[in-house]
């Protein structure tokens, strides 16, 4: 039996991954705060809900904690919880900066070494860290985002090297731009993305959650970003 950590179940993206892996017999452990999941993850027999406020390193350690309590290894771990609080940068304050820091970047490298004991456990073991296209383009609004993206996509590269002697892969996707709750906030974005979609078109939250999956499956593939958009980089 395969076990997996998602962050962000609760989110658009989130979900869709976690219904990607269910569908694929692997039992999830899914961390939410605040909002809702969906009730057909909720009452999965393979669906484990962990609440955790992702800003909180004591609440991190908790929920690795409540991981251990329940099984003694860990197969996949995704980080995909992440927030945006756009703003031009002599707008943006130091708490909206520090945090979109704290979730976008500073929670996946606390969650990734937490977890690393129950990883190295694993014959399968893969992380795979959520990024996005801003983090490498960047965006007008979006410096305090673009930074945290663009961080999380140096960190999964320096990883998958110092973590390859341990077998376990470090790769990051960028998803393109959803029509999820986060990325319908900003309708003028999300119709710019659209228009420089080459198929002019949106990535869907289901296609990328499959294609998820389908990379935590492959055992020989670590150190890499993989673009999901139509957009050129």
């Amino acid at each position: 039996m395969l076990y997996a950590l998602v962050t962000g179940t609760s989110g658009g993206l989130g979900s869709k991954i976690v219904l990607s892996l269910l569908q694929n017999g692997v039992i999830v452990f899914g961390v939410y705060n605040n909002t809702e999941i969906d009730a057909d993850i909720l009452n999965h027999i393979n669906f484990m809900p962990i609440k955790a406020d992702l800003e909180s390193r004591s609440e991190i350690a908790n929920m690795i904690q409540t991981l251990i309590s329940k099984t003694k290894k860990l197969d996949y771990l995704v980080n995909c919880a992440g927030i945006t609080l756009d703003r031009l940068l002599i707008k943006c304050t130091e708490e909206e900066w520090d945090k979109v820091m704290a979730i976008n970047l500073s929670a996946c490298f606390y969650i990734i070494k937490e977890a690393l004991p129950l990883l190295r456990g694993s014959d399968y073991a893969h992380i795979l860290n959520i990024s996005s296209i801003s983090g490498i383009k960047g965006n007008a609004g979006q410096a305090a985002y673009s930074a945290s993206k663009a961080a999380l996509i140096g960190m999964t590269l320096s990883m998958a090297i110092e973590f390859s002697i341990l077998g376990v892969r470090v790769n990051v996707v960028l998803p393109g731009y959803l029509p999820t709750k986060m990325g319908k906030s900003n309708p003028k974005a999300m119709t710019l993305a659209q228009q420089n979609s080459l198929l002019s078109k949106l990535s869907l939250p289901s296609d990328i959650g499959d294609y998820v999956v389908s990379i935590l499956k492959m055992r020989n593939i670590t150190g890499q970003v993989f673009n999901l958009d139509s957009r050129i980089i």
